[in-house]
C-alpha cells in the first residue's frame, strides 16, 4: 500500500480506532460563563418592508426611480422620516423633482437650513432648475453654499433673494467677483458671510437689508470700505481685514451706529485708531486684533 493511501484510509470514518475504556477528564474549578440563547431577529412586518423598499428608491440616483417613490408614498399614506429628507437634500436633481410634486408643502416646508456641496450638482443644467424652485422652500432659514468656484452660484443667490424667512447666508470661498444686485431685496437677512472671495466693490442699495445685524468681508478685494456698507443702519458687526486698504473714513462708519464690533486691516486700524474711537463709542476696542505693537 502506498503512503498516500494509507492516510486516506486511516482519514477515512470507516477506520476503526481503539479507545481506552475508561477515560478520566480533569476539570477546573472556575467559574463557567453563562450561555444566553442567541435572539433570532424579528422578521420585518409588510408595512416595515414597504418602507425599507421606498427608502432604495429615493437613495437611487435614478429619477424613474423616484417617481416610484412617490406612487407608493401617495398610495400607501407612509409619513417621511429624517434620513429620507437627509437623502434628497444631498442633490438638486432631486431636490427639484420633489419640489415640483403637487401636495408637496409637507416635503417644502422641512427645510429651515440647506448645505450647497460640489456634489450637489451633477450637471450645469441643474443649476437653472434648481434655482427655479428655490423659492418655494419658504421655511428656508439658513443657505450655505460650501460648492466654491465649481459651479457658478449667482443664479443661486438671485433666487435666495426671494425666500421670505432667510436670515443667515454663506457665500464663501468660491472667487466671486460681485454680489448680485437683487439680493439687497432679501429683507429678512441678519447675517451675510462672504469672505474668501474676490469681490471689489458691494450693491448700491445694500442699505436696504433693514434687518442685518453681520457682514463679514474678509480676506476680498476692496480697496476701500463700500459707501452701500454704512447704509445699513441696524449693522453690528462688520469684518473687513485681509482686504487691500489703504484708508478709513471714520465719520463715514459713524453713521453705523449700533456698531459693536469692528475689524480691519491692521496698517488702516493703527493710523485711524483715535478717530474711530470718537466716531464709534460703542465699538469694543479693547479686543486682540486692536492691539499694536
Amino acid at each position: 500500500m502506498g503512503f498516500f493511501s494509507k492516510i486516506k484510509e486511516w482519514l477515512s470514518p470507516k477506520k476503526h480506532i481503539a479507545l481506552p475504556k475508561e477515560v478520566v477528564l480533569e476539570v477546573l474549578d472556575q467559574e463557567q460563563e453563562p450561555e444566553f440563547p442567541i435572539e433570532e431577529k424579528k422578521p420585518l412586518s409588510e408595512e416595515e418592508q414597504q418602507f425599507a423598499q421606498i427608502k432604495e428608491l429615493i437613495a437611487s440616483n435614478d429619477m424613474s426611480n423616484h417617481e416610484l417613490a412617490a406612487m407608493f408614498l401617495l398610495g400607501l399614506g407612509v409619513e417621511w422620516d429624517d434620513e429620507m429628507y437627509s437623502m434628497i437634500a444631498q442633490s438638486a436633481d432631486k431636490m427639484t423633482f420633489w419640489a415640483e410634486k403637487e401636495d408637496n408643502e409637507t416635503f417644502l416646508a422641512h427645510f429651515d437650513t440647506l448645505i450647497i456641496t460640489p456634489k450637489f450638482f451633477g450637471v450645469y443644467s441643474e443649476i437653472a432648475s434648481f434655482a427655479a424652485v428655490l423659492s418655494k422652500f419658504s421655511n428656508l432659514e439658513e443657505l450655505q453654499w460650501k460648492a466654491k468656484h465649481y459651479w457658478n452660484q449667482h443664479p443661486v443667490l438671485i433666487a435666495a433673494s426671494d425666500l421670505p424667512k432667510l436670515k443667515r447666508l454663506y457665500v464663501e470661498d468660491c472667487r466671486m467677483n460681485f454680489l448680485p444686485e437683487s439680493l439687497t431685496k432679501a429683507m429678512s437677512l441678519e447675517e451675510l458671510y462672504l469672505s474668501n472671495n474676490k469681490l471689489t466693490e458691494m450693491p448700491a442699495d445694500l442699505g436696504q437689508l433693514a434687518n442685518l445685524r453681520i457682514l463679514d468681508l474678509t480676506s476680498n478685494q476692496l480697496e476701500r470700505c463700500p459707501r452701500s456698507v454704512c447704509d445699513i443702519k441696524r449693522l453690528e458687526v462688520l469684518k473687513l481685514q485681509h482686504n487691500p486698504m489703504l484708508d478709513i473714513e471714520p465719520r463715514m462708519l459713524g453713521r453705523l451706529y449700533r456698531l459693536r464690533d469692528l475689524e480691519l486691516p491692521e496698517v488702516v486700524a493703527k493710523f485711524n485708531l483715535d478717530n474711530l474711537q470718537d466716531w464709534l463709542p460703542d465699538v469694543d476696542f479693547d479686543k486682540p486684533y486692536w492691539k499694536f505693537d
